[in-house]
């Protein structure tokens, strides 16, 4: 999020009843805190982020690992609404065990509220919306055949957005640092009419 410091982030993309940031923790503490605030419905679930700076006048928030299933038909990202004004990246990385065809990348690039332009990779499939610039083209970062296990079409995305907005994440504060927290608002709409969904809940069970 461009032109914010990470204390304000909760008031822009926080969830309902988030006031503040959570005390430092590493990322996947923070996962672990707020998992019991996940609500019933699946497409009102948030991301457990954990936030800093990510370059002179940005802000980033950052889930490790999403839980939920990228559906680009009903992704909302909250950094839409919230770029009014500035502008707001959103990035979606996730990789599945079932090898290239699993593999899912998102970007999307917004400013004053609306959507610029986005693109997303699923395995070897590439759409984009708007006018993707020159270097940010998926067709020229993801070479066909590479597997999404080795992130070169990622790296190479993030390092043209860092040269393109001077965007960085600190790796290093990621990886061994403890940073504030907090659970954004919902990445998905709701079912619209003559849509349904289907949730999986397992329990374990002791002999």
């Amino acid at each position: 999020m461009e032109g914010v410091e990470p204390d304000a982030l909760p008031a822009l993309i926080g969830a309902e009843g988030v006031t503040g940031l959570n005390d430092p923790a590493t990322p996947w503490e923070a996962r672990r805190m707020t998992r019991g605030a996940r609500p019933d419905t699946p497409w009102a679930d948030g991301a457990a982020t954990v936030v800093g700076r990510a370059g002179p006048g940005w802000s980033f928030a950052l889930e490790p690992s999403p839980g939920a299933h990228l559906d680009e038909r009903r992704l909302v990202p909250p950094g839409i609404v919230a770029s009014r004004g500035r502008r707001a990246v959103t990035v979606w990385s996730a990789v599945g065990g079932g090898g290239l065809s699993s593999g899912v990348f998102h970007l999307s690039v917004a400013e004053d509220g609306e959507e610029r332009y986005a693109f997303t990779v699923r395995g070897a499939t590439r759409t984009k919306r708007g006018p993707v610039p020159y270097d940010l083209d998926p067709d020229r970062l993801f070479a066909d055949g590479e597997s999404p296990e080795d992130h070169l079409g990622e790296r190479r995305t993030l390092e043209a957005l860092g040269d393109r907005l001077g965007v960085r994440l600190p790796r290093f504060a990621l990886e061994h640092g403890r940073l504030h927290s907090f659970r954004t608002r919902p990445w998905n709409r709701a079912p619209g009419p003559g849509e349904g969904y289907v949730t999986f809940r397992t329990t374990p069970i002791r002999p």
